[in-house]
């Protein structure tokens, strides 16, 4: 029986595809184009079985197509445009079509097949308006008031996922990522917002100097942490609840990632833009949001991150120098 993941050749579902290989999963990695060679070349010695379904979740014959191949027991469904303003200004039907049809789809093809549980991969920017006050953001308590295409698509989408498990008696629940960063990140052609720590690498590994808007605070959480949670999210029983954040559950500045960045590679420079210069690094916000709340999580499955922001900087450094895949 396999994994099907939507969004395969994207940021979120190569580490997740990563991760399962490594645990001997039979995969099905779904998207419309394959994963990068890099991937291919990384994951082949894994012990898992990789299996790459080429297709778009918009277009339900595809999803038929995909569930009627192989024998799909559980679905993490992580395809997305993660969009920027200008995608929004001009682009504002794709965004909603392969946000929210998308899903569509993939529940409608989940449905009709009988498959197991399916995790919908959300998103903290579902909180929107509401993620600037004192407290951590909270499952039940923060109330959603998402204010850019991205955060309203994916709240829609992950309402939809829920209903169709109340609906359809399915077996689904929904992951709200913090802010990611990590392995196999890179220019995809449909993720326009990139992680600080992305930008900041690049800007290491070409020798340029970073100039940081401010010296910014967030609840950053390395990529294979998220796909850790994901996995634990399959594979345990029932989950007690329907919505889930994903993050680190701590806050460091970027300052601060930064200081660390120039002791992996020295020749780094950086500093805070002087008043009316502009920065070369984009926090794709004019302020800090909230922390996410990570205690129901830890409570119920007795998930936290393992990976410190030390921890994650050496591996991640250790996988930039090895891989030219953060260039794209």
């Amino acid at each position: 029986m396999a994994v099907l993941v939507t969004g395969g050749a994207g940021f979120v579902g190569l580490n997740l595809i990563e991760r399962l290989l490594e645990r001997g999963r039979e995969t099905v990695a779904f998207d419309r184009r394959p994963p990068p060679e890099a991937a291919m070349r990384d994951f082949g010695p894994l012990p898992g079985t990789l299996h790459v379904a080429e297709g778009d979740v918009t277009e339900g014959p595809a999803m038929e197509r995909v569930f009627a191949d192989h024998a799909i027991d559980a679905v993490v469904h992580a395809a997305v445009i993660t969009s920027g303003p200008e995608r929004e200004r001009t682009d504002g039907a794709t965004i909603i079509r392969v946000n929210v049809l998308g899903t569509y789809e993939v529940l409608e093809a989940a449905h009709r097949h009988g498959a197991g549980r399916v995790v919908y991969v959300s998103s903290g920017a579902v909180y929107g308006a509401a993620a600037f006050g004192p407290d951590p953001l909270d499952e039940a308590a923060t109330v959603p008031v998402p204010d850019t295409l991205y955060g309203i698509t994916k709240y829609a989408a992950e309402r939809t996922a829920l209903y169709y498990g109340r609906a359809w008696g399915m077996d689904v629940c929904a992951a709200r990522l913090g802010g990611v960063f990590g392995r196999w990140e890179h220019a995809s052609g449909v993720r326009d917002t990139l992680s600080v720590p992305l930008q900041l690498a690049r800007l290491a590994m070409e020798g340029t100097e970073a100039v940081l808007p401010r010296e910014g605070v967030k609840d950053w959480v390395y990529a294979t942490d998220v796909a850790d949670a994901l996995i634990t999210l399959l594979e345990r029983e029932k989950p007690e609840h329907d919505v889930y954040h994903v993050g680190a559950g701590r806050s460091w500045s970027v300052a601060a990632w930064c200081r660390a960045l120039k002791g992996a590679i020295p020749a780094f420079t950086y500093r805070i833009a002087d008043a009316g210069e502009a920065a070369n690094v984009d926090y794709h916000a004019a302020r800090d949001r909230a922390i996410m709340s990570v205690a129901r999580f830890a409570d119920e499955a007795g998930f936290r991150a393992r990976f410190t922001p030390e921890a994650a900087l050496a591996d991640y450094v250790d996988w930039i120098r090895r891989h030219a895949l953060w260039r794209a």
